[in-house]
């Protein structure tokens, strides 16, 4: 496996601006088989303080996910793409609304 993208933003904050919500998809190719895996996490951490970078276990973010599919070299990165912006509508989703994320 060879490892074609790694891709990861931050969606937002919440409590205050002290947390980051962030999303990440880290995708391999087979050449051989011409298959794609990404695997997909999201994650809150600390931005300030004793903790600053620490992630935090949050149970209102969704569990990680492995997405695979068989398909040329060539559209292993829009399929990427597609799975991660697919990824992040359910991170932002999954943010409780009294938490209001802010961007």
């Amino acid at each position: 496996m060879k490892n074609a993208i790694s891709i990861s933003e931050i969606l937002g904050t919440i409590d205050d601006g002290r947390v980051e919500v962030c999303a990440t998809a880290d995708a391999s190719y087979d050449a051989a088989t011409e298959k794609i895996s990404v695997a997909l996490n999201a994650f809150a951490r600390h931005l300030a303080g004793a903790g600053n970078g620490q992630h935090l276990p949050e149970a209102w973010l969704p569990a990680s996910e492995q997405v695979s599919e068989c398909l040329p070299r060539e559209e292993a990165s829009t399929f990427t793409k597609d799975v991660f912006r697919s990824w992040i509508r359910k991170v932002r989703a999954s943010v409780p609304n009294e938490m209001h994320l802010r961007s």
